[in-house]
């Protein structure tokens, strides 16, 4: 895990942010659980540390290691209790700020059964949360916000936890690709001095520096999931599904089609397969 230097809240552009950072993480704290930020908080975080611009988002999403349900509910009770939070009445996992900012509380850990995670309550009542045992043990770096450190998400855990969120539910799930194609749109500026020092060897072939930082996204990836040959598996089939146009994904990744098409895309995801295996 790797500390990045300080930055601004108002650099992730998200209005309120500070006040649902601590009072979760106080709550967490106080319950003696570990958490850690993940989704379009954590890629913001990413292009804040760089200095790069990040539009603003809804989603504010934790991932929480949870051994029971019973903890879970504790979890949910006290920030009711004390931040006079409330339930969601589309989704079992999510909770509303008092000013209705909606709050994912991801449960992990112990509390899986069979790779799922179920609760009782309203609408989305299941989820499935590969890939978030392994973010969590190799896969996280420390940020500084303001005053206070966080553990977020890296990059490469990022685009993992998206490709399967979207393989869950391709239908609702179309915004993770959308956040995939910008992350790798900027990684090989972003992270150029990283790729250059530590994987200098895939330079040797003759290819341009946006591939290898696509092979290299892929290795970074591979690090974090080769623990688990399944979860290994997965990633790499989704992928090929994508490939070979089976899923969407490709599609999802137009932006403009008058500068973009269908084999860049698929150029770029065969590189990070490249490195994922």
């Amino acid at each position: 895990m790797k500390s990045n230097s300080r930055i601004s809240y108002d650099a992730l552009q998200v209005e309120g942010l500070k006040n649902i950072l601590v009072q979760v993480s106080s709550t967490c704290n106080n319950l003696g659980i570990h958490f850690f930020i993940v989704g379009a908080i954590a890629r913001n975080v990413w292009y804040a540390t760089h200095d790069e611009t990040s539009g603003g988002t809804k989603d504010i999403d934790f991932a929480v290691y949870i051994p029971n349900i019973n903890e879970y509910n504790k979890l949910k009770k006290r920030l009711q209790l004390d931040y006079n939070y409330n339930d969601s009445g589309e989704n079992a996992y999510c909770m509303l700020t008092p000013d209705g900012k909606q709050i994912d509380l991801l449960p992990f850990g112990e509390i899986e059964e069979e790779r799922q995670v179920m609760i009782e309550g309203k609408g989305l009542v299941k989820i499935n949360l590969d890939g978030f045992k392994e973010v969590y043990h190799s896969g996280l770096q420390q940020v500084k916000l303001g005053s206070e450190i966080y553990t977020v998400c890296s990059v490469p855990s990022i685009v993992i936890l998206k490709l399967i969120a979207f393989n869950d539910r391709p239908e609702h799930r179309i915004k993770d690709i959308k956040d995939i194609n910008s992350i790798v749109r900027y990684y090989p500026s972003l992270e150029q001095n990283y790729i250059w020092s530590n994987h200098f060897d895939l330079y040797e072939d003759e290819r341009s520096h946006d591939e290898v930082a696509m092979i290299v996204l892929g290795r970074e990836m591979k690090k974090i999931v080769q623990v688990n040959d399944q979860l290994h598996k997965r990633l790499m089939l989704i992928l090929n599904k994508a490939i070979t146009s089976e899923s969407a994904m490709l599609v999802h990744m137009i932006e403009d089609s008058e500068k973009e098409n269908l084999e860049q895309k698929k150029k770029i995801l065969l590189d990070i397969l490249k490195g994922l295996t």
